[in-house]
C-alpha cells in the first residue's frame, strides 16, 4: 500500500506541473485524464496485488515488443568457404639458421695497464679529443712518485753517451794497432833482406880465413920438418894458435851463415811464424773493431729498451679519437690488465663474428645473403670469410663486414642476431629440410600441408634430424612443393599464397 501511495503522490505532482503549462483547450482533456486516473487509482487501492502484477505484465510485453522491433536483419547465408591467405616454404630453397654474432668495432679501443704501478696523474678528461701517442695517465713504482724505469732509462742513456764519446778514440786505437802490425811485418821482411845481403860477405871472410889456414898449415909443416932440437917449438905453437883462432872464426861464421839462411828464407818457419802472427793480429783487430760497433748498437738498443719500459708507466692513446671514459683515479694501484680508459677512434669499421659448429660452417651458403638484425633495422650481406679451422675452442667463425652507418646502433662486443642460409646436402633433387613449425605430429605419424591447385593438401612425411629451426624430411616431399607455414588450415581448405 505504501508503494501505491508513493506512485499516487508522484502522479499528482506531475499533474499539477502539467496544469501550469496547459492551454485552455487542454484543460478539458486533462480533466478527463484526471477522472480516468482517479478510477484507476481507486481500483488499485481495492486490488493492489492484481494491479502490481498487471503492471509487470505490461512491462514484460513492452520489453518483448522492443526486442522484436529492434532485431537485426538476418545475415545473408554464406554460399561457400572463404579462401585463406597462407605463407609457404618452397622445397629447394636454402633454410636459414638464426645465431648470435658479436660485433667488433675497430675504432673503439680500451687501453689497459701493461705493468704494475701507482696512478700519479690523469692527463686527459672525458670527452677530450686526443691524438695518437697522447699520454693518458702517469704512473710510478711507489707512492712517492719514484719511477725505477725512468732511472734505468737515464742510466742507459748515460752509458750510451759515454760510449759515443769514446767510440772514435777506440776506433783510432784499433787502426793504429793495425798499422803497428803492418810495420812489424815490414821490419821482419827488411831484416830477412839484410840477412840475405850479409851472407855473401860472410862467405868471402870464410874463404879468406881458409886461405890463411892453408898458409899456416904449410908453415907449420915446414917448421915441424926443420925443428932440430926443438928450435922451432915456439913458432910451431904460435902457428897452431893462429890456426885455432881462424878455425874457430870460420866455425862461428858458418853457424851464422846457417842461421841467417834459415831466418831469411821465405819458406822456413821464422818467415811463416811472422806471417801467421801478422794474420792473427790483423784478425784480432778486425774482431775488436766489429765488437766495438756491436757494443755501440747494444748500447743504443739498451736505451730503446729502457725507453719502452719507461713508456709502460705512461699509457698513451694508440689512435686519434675521443676519450669516452676514464676507469682509474689518482693514487690507485693498477696491475697488468687493469682498464685505464676507453677511446673512440676515427676509424669505425665493424665486423660481426658468428661462431658455428664445423658442420654448419661447412654448409654456409655461398650463393645467398645472410640477414643481420640491428634492432628494428636489418642488413643483408654475405660472409667475407668462413674459417676452415676452429678459432674459438671447437667452434668455427663466419665474419661479416658491417657498414659504418650502423656504428651508432651497436656497441663494441655487443651481440646481434644473424640469419644465415645453409646449403645442406641434397637428397634426390630436393633439400630435405623444412621449418619445424610447419610439421604436424601425432602419436604415430607426422604430416605437413602443401599448397596445390589452390587448396591445402596433407602429405605424410618421415622426419630426420633437427638443425636449429629446421627438421630433415627423409621422404614425402619433392622439389617444388610449397609447404604451408600457417597452422590454421585443414586439408581441402582453399588457399592463396601470399
Amino acid at each position: 500500500m505504501k508503494y501505491l501511495s508513493n506512485i499516487k503522490r508522484s502522479v499528482d505532482r506531475f499533474i499539477k506541473k502539467a496544469k501550469r503549462f496547459a492551454s485552455p483547450k487542454a484543460s478539458s482533456v486533462n480533466a478527463k485524464r484526471k477522472t480516468v486516473y482517479k478510477k484507476v487509482m481507486t481500483r488499485a487501492e481495492r486490488r493492489p496485488l492484481a494491479f502490481f502484477l498487471g503492471l509487470l505484465l505490461i512491462l514484460f510485453g513492452l520489453i518483448i515488443l522492443s526486442n522484436v522491433i529492434n532485431r537485426p536483419a538476418p545475415a545473408a547465408e554464406e554460399t561457400g568457404i572463404a579462401t585463406k591467405e597462407v605463407q609457404v616454404y618452397p622445397i629447394g630453397a636454402s633454410p636459414k639458421i638464426t645465431v648470435q654474432a658479436v660485433v667488433e668495432k675497430s675504432g673503439v679501443v680500451k687501453v689497459v695497464a701493461l705493468g704494475s704501478g701507482v696512478v700519479q696523474a690523469i692527463n686527459v678528461e672525458v670527452g677530450q679529443e686526443v691524438g695518437k701517442g697522447t699520454s693518458l695517465v702517469s704512473m710510478s713504482t711507489n707512492y712517492q712518485g719514484g719511477n725505477i724505469f725512468s732511472a734505468q732509462r737515464q742510466l742507459a742513456q748515460v752509458q750510451y753517451k759515454n760510449f759515443l764519446d769514446t767510440y772514435d778514440t777506440q776506433k783510432d786505437l784499433i787502426e793504429k794497432q793495425r798499422q803497428l802490425v803492418e810495420k812489424q811485418e815490414e821490419n821482419a821482411d827488411e831484416l830477412r833482406s839484410i840477412a840475405n845481403d850479409s851472407l855473401g860477405s860472410t862467405r868471402s871472410l870464410i874463404d879468406l880465413n881458409n886461405s890463411i889456414l892453408d898458409t899456416l898449415n904449410a908453415q907449420q909443416t915446414e917448421l915441424e920438418d926443420t925443428n932440430t932440437n926443438g928450435a922451432n917449438d915456439a913458432a910451431i905453437l904460435q902457428t897452431k894458435q893462429l890456426r885455432a883462432q881462424l878455425q874457430s872464426g870460420n866455425n862461428q861464421l858458418a853457424s851464422g851463415i846457417q842461421a841467417s839462411e834459415y831466418s831469411a828464407a821465405e819458406d822456413e818457419a821464422p818467415a811463416e811464424i811472422s806471417n801467421i802472427s801478422r794474420e792473427i793480429a790483423v784478425q784480432q783487430l778486425e774482431i775488436q773493431r766489429k765488437a766495438l760497433d756491436l757494443n755501440k748498437e747494444v748500447s743504443r738498443l739498451s736505451v730503446v729498451i729502457a725507453q719502452i719500459n719507461e713508456a709502460i708507466m705512461y699509457p698513451s692513446s694508440p689512435v686519434h679519437g675521443t676519450v669516452e671514459r676514464i676507469y682509474v683515479k689518482e693514487g690507485q694501484v693498477v696491475t697488468p690488465g687493469t682498464a685505464i680508459a676507453q677511446i673512440t677512434g676515427d676509424s669505425k669499421s665493424l665486423i660481426a663474428v658468428a661462431l658455428l659448429s664445423r658442420e654448419t660452417a661447412q654448409a654456409v651458403s655461398k650463393s645467398m645473403v645472410s640477414t643481420l638484425h640491428f634492432g628494428n633495422e636489418s642488413y643483408e650481406s654475405s660472409p667475407f670469410y668462413v674459417s676452415t679451422e676452429a678459432t674459438d675452442g671447437s667452434l668455427y667463425s663466419a665474419q661479416f663486414a658491417v657498414p659504418e652507418e650502423f656504428s651508432s646502433q651497436v656497441s663494441d662486443r655487443e651481440y646481434i642476431l644473424i640469419e644465415i642460409p645453409i646449403d645442406f646436402p641434397r637428397t634426390g633433387s630436393a633439400i630435405p629440410f623444412v621449418p619445424i613449425d610447419s610439421v604436424f605430429q601425432t602419436q604415430d605419424e607426422a604430416f605437413v600441408f602443401i599448397a596445390k591447385n589452390g587448396k591445402a593438401k596433407s602429405i605424410k612425411v618421415n622426419l630426420g634430424s633437427v638443425v636449429g629451426r629446421y627438421v630433415e624430411i627423409k621422404s614425402g616431399l619433392t622439389e617444388g612443393d610449397q609447404v604451408i607455414l600457417n597452422r590454421n588450415v585443414i586439408s581441402g581448405d582453399p588457399v592463396r599464397v601470399k
